[in-house]
């Protein structure tokens, strides 16, 4: 009978071994930092430059972190993590019309007919796109939806199930808000509670606080808002998982730890393959220790 230990290992371009840690270790504990600059680096790098504008060009022609850091860093990291959710969210809808249905009947707050989906498209209030292609309806301030839909017929907004026509002045423009935080009890809760928003609201939980939310929120006010307040791995599991992996290596960027140009160190910027001179394996190496897997 022989006993193994799984590692996942990072090769450079020259064979080096450049991050190594325990399986059962990064998928349960703390996770190296390294590891996910090596896996995720790229995709974040693109969201950060090309979507949201956060990461950009000095003077000097270097990669600069573009954002006003916090005395509260959560906070800062939290707001970053905000605007990655929205541009994942927008990206899947682009991508994916069975995702952009779910979450476009979530915003109307009616059940959309595919055909009805399919003439309209997700745009980000925060984004570049939104301000390069639709810079009418760009407002990275608003206070109430972080997401809309455009009729890509007539360049019109959609409106909530309520309103019988489309008006500038008096129709409640579809949307959503979205959230990104570790603790939703006490920068979510009270939103809600106050009734903060017209729109429904997809949060991004961090800490697997979503359920406990819910609980408290009915404890309080005898109001069910699981249709109010949605988790996104109800419409779309790998947007969510994708959103998780960036968590690490933003607190990396707004503490210092990890540079802009790490996340691409090493990676090539017209491959779509994530760090292409890099190799991740996982290693069976014949070692007795506590997290072994008997064969």
């Amino acid at each position: 009978m022989n006993s193994y230990d799984v590692k996942i290992v990072i090769f450079g371009g020259d064979g080096e071994i450049v991050g190594f840690q325990p399986f059962r270790e990064y998928i349960s504990g703390k996770k190296d930092i390294n590891i996910q600059r090596v896996m995720y680096g790229r995709q974040l790098f693109d969201i950060l430059f090309d979507d949201l504008g956060i990461i950009r060009y000095d003077d000097n022609k270097k990669l600069m972190l573009g954002i006003i850091l916090q005395s509260d860093i959560n906070r800062t990291a939290m707001q970053i993590l905000g605007r990655i959710a929205e541009s994942i969210i927008v990206r899947n809808c682009h991508t994916d019309s069975t995702i952009n249905q779910a979450y476009f009947s979530i915003a109307r707050q009616k059940k959309a007919k595919k055909t009805t989906a399919d003439k309209f498209m997700a745009l980000g209030t925060g984004l570049n796109y939104t301000k390069e292609h639709y810079n009418k309806y760009y407002n990275p301030s608003d206070p109430q939806r972080d997401i809309v839909w455009i009729n890509t017929e007539n360049n019109e907004l959609a409106i909530m199930k309520s309103q019988g026509s489309y008006s500038t002045t008096s129709a409640k423009i579809a949307g959503l808000q979205i959230k990104a935080t570790r603790n939703g009890i006490q920068y979510v809760l009270p939103d809600i509670l106050s009734g903060r928003y017209d729109v429904p609201i997809i949060y991004f939980d961090i800490e697997n606080d979503y359920e406990k939310m819910i609980r408290k929120v009915y404890k309080q006010t005898h109001q069910n808002i699981e249709y109010n307040i949605i988790h996104p791995k109800e419409i779309d599991p790998s947007g969510y998982d994708e959103f998780l992996n960036y968590v690490d290596l933003i607190y990396a960027l707004v503490r210092g730890k990890v540079s802009p140009e790490d996340l691409i160190t090493g990676a090539d910027k017209y491959d779509d393959q994530i760090m292409k001179n890099a190799l991740l394996s996982t290693t069976l190496t014949n070692v007795d220790q506590s997290n072994r897997i008997i064969m």
